[in-house]
Parts: structure tokens; sequence; C-alpha cells
């Protein structure tokens, strides 16, 4: 009896477990324990920062922070180690920090429609990372660190992006690999 009744908790305790990581967060109301979210949807919410509760999500898998008005992606970004998608598009963002390439899980990474120019050489080391979606941001070249990620990566999105050929070229030498979707080039320099 008393091996049934341990076997039963066991198996409840697995299937809560289970059934937390299957749970979409939507708001930061709805969150008892921080360790116990893996996905939080936080998007068109009107937000102006990542909230510093975010950071607290030690299990975070997936942050969906897209269509907000968010400027700036604060260096404790690097803290959310489990993280494998992070989506930032239709924000503010100017500025990806060196701190983004602390987040070696990540596998999708999205921040189309930001007015980002650069990316800072330590995202050569998101080496896991499948897909780049930069469509519409004024990106036109990437740091030399960035052959680390040819081997993984299938895709890397700069629709809309200001790319001359030889910017394409650039891009293409350096990785490649991946797919890349891009516009006929526009000589937009």
């Amino acid at each position: 009896m008393k091996k049934s009744l341990t076997l039963i908790l066991l198996l409840a305790l697995a299937f809560g477990a289970a059934a937390q990581r299957d749970r979409v967060y939507k708001s930061l109301k709805e969150v008892r324990r921080p360790d116990s979210v893996y996905v939080l949807k936080l998007n068109y919410k009107r937000l102006k920062q990542i909230p510093p509760k975010v950071f607290e999500m030690r299990n975070l898998r997936v942050l969906d922070l897209g269509r907000n008005f968010i400027d700036s992606i604060p260096p404790e970004i690097g803290t959310l180690a489990n993280l494998e998608e992070l989506n930032l598009q239709r924000n503010r963002i100017r500025v990806v920090p060196p701190e983004l390439g602390k987040l070696t899980k990540l596998r999708r990474l999205n921040l189309s429609r930001n007015p980002i120019l650069d990316l800072p050489d330590a995202m050569g080391n998101l080496v896991n990372l499948e897909e780049l979606i930069l469509w519409m941001t004024g990106i036109i070249s990437f740091p030399p660190t960035f052959v680390a990620l040819n081997d993984n990566l299938k895709l890397i999105d700069l629709r809309v992006c200001p790319l001359t050929y030889d910017d394409q070229q650039a891009i293409e030498e350096l990785l490649p690999s991946p797919r890349k979707r891009w516009d006929y080039v526009c000589n937009c320099q």
C-alpha cells in the first residue's frame, strides 16, 4: 500500500511538471513561481521595457515580446540560459547587447522590424541557432564571428534590408550553408 501511494505521488508530480512545461503564460500576474514558467507570451502588451520579473524565470524556453514599444534589451537577457526561442519583432530596439551571445541554447531569434544596424560579435556564440529573422532591419553585414553559425543555421531572413549585391555576396561567403531570404538587389547606397 505504501509503495502504491509513493508511486501515485511520483506520477502526479511528474505529470504536474510536464503540464507546467506546456502552459503558456500571457500575463505576469499569472506567475506564482518564476521557475515554473517555460513559455511566456507578452506580445501586444504595450510594454516599453522588458519587465525585470522576466529575468527571474530561469527555466524559460520561449519568450515572445513582439509588437510592443521596447527600445532596449538589458544585459540581464544573458541570464535566461535555457531560452530556445526569442521573439522581439516590431519593437523599437536599436542596439543588440553582447549578452545575447550567452543564450547558447537559442534556436530561433526574431528581431524583425526593429531599427537595428549592427549585431554584436558575441552572437557568434549562438551555435545552436537555426533561424535568424532580421526582416526589415538595417542590417547589411555580419561580424566575422558568425562563421561559427554556418553549420546549424538553416535560415536567415533579410528581406526588406538595404543590401547591395556586394553585401549579399559577403554574407554568402561568410555563411554559405543557410538558406537566405532577401529581396532583389536594390543598390540602395
